[in-house]
């Protein structure tokens, strides 16, 4: 994963990369590739009837343009280009700082420069592609600097040859610092673009993400207000000590919910819920009902926290439910979970459930049970006869 460099103070939230800069940084080096190409194939061909260097001429022909060679196709494809660029800088900068030593002093070159010239601000480019700022100005002055130096020293530093190595110079200089200049400013947009996009995906990021959580409390405010209108329609028609106690907890809870529909952070974060978390929390509402139920440890594997608040509360109506109407004989919790899935399943070995006579008003399977996996996008399988009753609740990504 590529991360981009951040702003003081503000987190980055793009680690996918640099999308600007990865395109202009390749746009970059392919100009540099174009360019270098049609400059060292006119050095190629002025090195091809050179006589300079004398028996150092083939050595040095192969190694700058062998080099050359390598960091062109660098250039073009994109791989390894730090390693053939450098490699070409450093076989430049010895073949510049041998040559006054191997050509023949005592003869007049004449005023035409010898064919590493053509080569200079392509050694100059590449150093500007993969070093850092403080190397990047080095090479731009220093090899035209050093070009002048060697050539001087060739020539004996000869009066007649001042003017024009010094207009050679000053033209290397200028060129150097203008593919510098328009390097840096090229990156410098492509940064600026990524921060603008950076920013821009923050913020709307933190917008969708308040967006979903609002809708998030206002859908379980809505299910918790159906719980509670359960429970007290339960209260009313409790005729037993068992009963009412049942209905006190199933108050308990829903109301618990609605709060934690408000202040729950993992909710509100969509932060992910281990399946264990879900079977830990069924545990734990048996036990406010009075059962001890032993649930199997599931598989460490994490849903949605929505999702997992949804089936969490759907499974201990459905608790409940056993517990108020089969007397939680033969009670069992199955909590399972893969990667792309959760499954509750609450099963008894009671009466069954007769869905004819569950009068039109009661909302405790319809709203807590059935709207609340619904509203996740999960499903509600509920088998029932005179062997139990088995609700099953699934959701899928």
């Amino acid at each position: 994963m590529v991360v981009a460099e951040a702003m003081p103070g503000r987190q980055e939230v793009f680690a996918a990369g640099s999308f600007t800069s990865k395109r202009i940084e390749r746009i970059v080096q392919i100009a540099a590739g174009v360019g270098s190409l049609i400059v060292g194939t006119q050095a190629f061909i002025a090195a091809l009837g050179s006589t300079d260097a004398g028996v150092w001429h083939i050595p040095f022909m192969i190694a700058i343009f062998t080099s050359l060679l390598a960091f062109l196709a660098s250039c073009f494809t994109g791989r390894a280009l730090r390693v053939t660029a450098i490699t070409f800088v450093t076989l430049y900068t010895l073949v510049v700082v041998a040559w006054p030593w191997v050509t023949d002093h005592a003869s007049n070159p004449g005023y035409a420069q010898p064919w590493i010239w053509y080569v200079t601000n392509i050694a100059t480019i590449a150093a500007v592609l993969v070093m850092s700022m403080p190397w990047q100005i080095t090479f731009t002055i220093g090899l035209p600097v050093l070009f002048f130096g060697a050539r001087m020293f060739q020539v004996g530093f000869a009066n007649d040859h001042w003017a024009s190595n010094a207009f050679d110079l000053s033209f290397g200089l200028c060129l150097g610092a203008i593919l510098l200049i328009l390097v840096r400013t090229m990156r410098a947009s492509g940064r600026e673009v990524d921060e603008a996009r950076g920013t821009a995906l923050a913020e709307y990021t933190q917008a969708a993400a308040a967006e979903a959580a609002e809708s998030e409390r206002i859908s379980m405010a809505a299910l918790m207000h159906d719980s509670v209108m359960a429970a007290l329609i339960s209260a009313t028609r409790a005729t037993t000590e068992r009963e009412r106690a049942l209905t006190v907890v199933m108050a308990q809870e829903a109301l618990t919910g609605l709060a934690d529909a408000e202040s729950d952070e993992r909710i509100a974060l969509g932060r992910p819920i281990s399946a264990r978390v879900i079977a830990a929390d069924l545990t734990n509402a048996a036990r406010d009902f009075g059962v001890v139920i032993d649930i199997a440890p599931p598989t460490d594997e994490e849903v949605p926290g929505h999702v997992a608040r949804a089936l969490t509360l759907a499974a201990t109506q459905a608790i409940a439910n056993a517990i108020q109407h089969a007397d939680g004989q033969g009670l069992a919790v199955a909590v399972s979970a893969t990667r792309d899935s959760c499954r509750v399943r609450v099963s008894d070995t009671g009466g069954g459930i007769n869905f004819a006579a569950i009068p039109a008003d009661r909302l405790g399977i319809r709203a807590s049970i059935y709207a609340r996996m619904a509203a996740v996008g999960g499903t509600t399988e509920i088998a029932s006869g005179r062997g139990g009753t088995v609700i099953d609740m699934r959701w899928h990504r």
